[in-house]
């Protein structure tokens, strides 16, 4: 990364409204953090409603060293598309379907297309980073065919290391999940409805422009060392191996009569 940061730019170094960083997040309607409730006195528990649905949609979020972001994507579990979809979004993302919900090359490589579009007049014909981990959809041979030919670096987090690399698991996705599941439970008690595929583009977006913001975005990128460059982030400790935490179980003795 160091590397990339000083000569990145076609030799030239690389500045932060250059330097990005993508991810997924599924949500459903258990997402969200635990939430407190007020009850009657003496009632240990409480509870709420929630959708029975249980099925998943991925959401797409880049967000860059500068504190801004462009429209998400959002995938959803289907097998067509639906105009209903988009309807009411505050974010404007871009939708897909999948037969899981899940995503895979071919929308790895329209995710690709979507991030050259939004930030190409940004770039302004300067070599772009974006910084992924290392889902098949996201290294595939057409996504990296495509980010080289428009002048977009695509460096990959290593194996098992986006707990400590990835700033929008470190930062963003705790928060914005929490804000997300603030969302969905203020719209059933309003509508009385839960969430569905029609209504998450609205509820979904009013967490990301409630969490997202350039403040976040910028510790996301700063408490992870990519921006700006650091090593001394990460420290050994970080990287050091599970420590093994087994111990060895021993059975009872046997009785010296049998149990009636």
């Amino acid at each position: 990364m160091e590397r990339l940061a000083n000569t990145g730019n076609d030799g030239e170094p690389m500045l932060a409204d250059l330097m990005w960083a993508f991810d997924e997040i599924g949500f459903n309607n258990l997402s969200g953090a635990p939430t407190a409730v007020i009850g009657r006195t003496g009632k240990k528990r409480q509870y709420q409603q929630q959708g029975a649905n249980r099925e998943m949609t991925t959401v797409l979020v880049a967000i860059c060293a500068d504190g801004t972001t462009i429209p998400p994507a959002q995938i959803f579990k289907g097998k067509g598309y639906s105009v209903t979809w988009q309807r009411n979004d505050p974010v404007n993302a871009m939708v897909g379907y999948s037969k899981k919900g899940w995503t895979d090359n071919e929308i790895g490589l329209e995710y690709a297309k979507h991030f050259e579009r939004m930030t190409h007049a940004k770039a302004n014909g300067r070599f772009r980073c974006l910084s992924v981990d290392s889902h098949a959809s996201h290294v595939s041979r057409a996504f990296l065919q495509f980010c080289r030919e428009h002048k977009i670096h695509v460096p990959c987090y290593v194996a098992h290391g986006t707990h400590i690399y990835q700033g929008l698991d470190v930062v963003c996705f705790s928060p914005l999940k929490s804000e997300f599941g603030k969302e969905r439970d203020k719209h059933m008690r309003e509508t009385g409805h839960p969430i569905t595929k029609d209504t998450f583009a609205m509820i979904y977006g009013k967490a990301h422009l409630h969490t997202m913001t350039p403040d976040l975005i910028k510790t996301a990128f700063r408490k992870t060392g990519l921006w700006p460059v650091d090593r001394n982030v990460v420290t050994q400790e970080m990287m050091a191996p599970s420590k093994a935490t087994s111990i060895k179980i021993y059975t009872p003795a046997e009785p010296p009569t049998p149990v009636r």
